[in-house]
């Protein structure tokens, strides 16, 4: 039961930390890490997600524009690049005498952001279990075409999200705020009578995170996230997956139907 509360406490104490010393991670610290990450569960056990582990500094610079301008990607000595994976099982299909048609397929795309996010969120926990400090990156889509030419992926491998990982001096202690449970546990199907009630508690509980952390004029959740989404992104998305051969073709009629 002690063990059962320690990995609850480690995962209800997540925060996305920034502020990286630059401190070196050990290769046997990384080893654990990904040893446990390697384990998560995946579609057919396909294991379509792979890594790649950037720790020079020129291309964690590179990386850093290519996301956004996140300075703490050129901080963070270690920044792991998160890639959905169909080329493995293409060599696969290719030993045994078979062609790969599952990556032509939108549904190959929900099965590499379901596995790839898996494999995220286990390796988060697992670098924190052993004392590291992180902070996920969704920006390495930004400007994926980039990102794909810079670590010289293959056909069927695109980067889906990136993990900062090192050390900080000083841990935040302020949790951001998140939704009650109310907002995202339905039972039996889905009832959305509670949900302007709980999208208002946590615009509130976000103005009083704001104004603890001196950001008195800062958005709260509703005004921020639907600002965001009120205009086209990461549009370029689609041509680089096309290119590095996925294929999601329109739905038939006989399909809608």
């Amino acid at each position: 039961m002690q063990e059962a509360c320690d990995v609850l406490d480690l995962l209800r104490a997540h925060r996305s930390e920034r502020d990286f010393t630059g401190a070196p991670v050990s290769d046997d610290t990384l080893e654990k890490v990904f040893d446990a990450a390697r384990r998560s569960p995946t579609w057919n056990n396909a294991q379509n997600v792979s890594w790649v582990v950037v720790r020079d500094a020129d291309a964690r610079a590179r990386l850093a524009e290519f996301c956004g301008n996140q300075a703490w990607i050129a901080k963070t000595p270690v920044f792991v690049v998160l890639l959905m994976d169909f080329h493995k099982t293409a060599l696969a299909a290719h030993k045994q005498g078979r062609e790969q048609v599952v990556h032509e397929n939108v549904n190959s795309l929900l099965i590499g952001g379901v596995d790839t996010g898996i494999v995220m969120a286990t390796m988060m926990t697992a670098a924190r279990a052993l004392g590291l400090d992180v902070c996920p990156i969704g920006g390495v889509r930004r400007q994926m075409q980039d990102v794909v030419d810079l670590l010289q992926l293959p056909p069927l491998v695109v980067p889906m999200a990136g993990i900062c990982m090192g050390y900080v001096e000083t841990r935040s202690s302020l949790a951001k705020p998140r939704f009650d449970l109310a907002a995202s546990w339905h039972d039996e199907v889905y009832r959305d009578h509670a949900l302007a009630g709980t999208i208002d508690a946590l615009d509130a509980r976000m103005e009083d995170y704001s104004q603890a952390l001196g950001r008195p004029t800062a958005q709260n959740w509703s005004d921020a996230i639907s600002s965001r989404y009120a205009v086209p992104t990461y549009t370029t998305v689609a041509a680089t997956l096309y290119r590095q051969g996925f294929r999601f073709p329109m739905p038939t009629t006989e399909d809608a139907a």
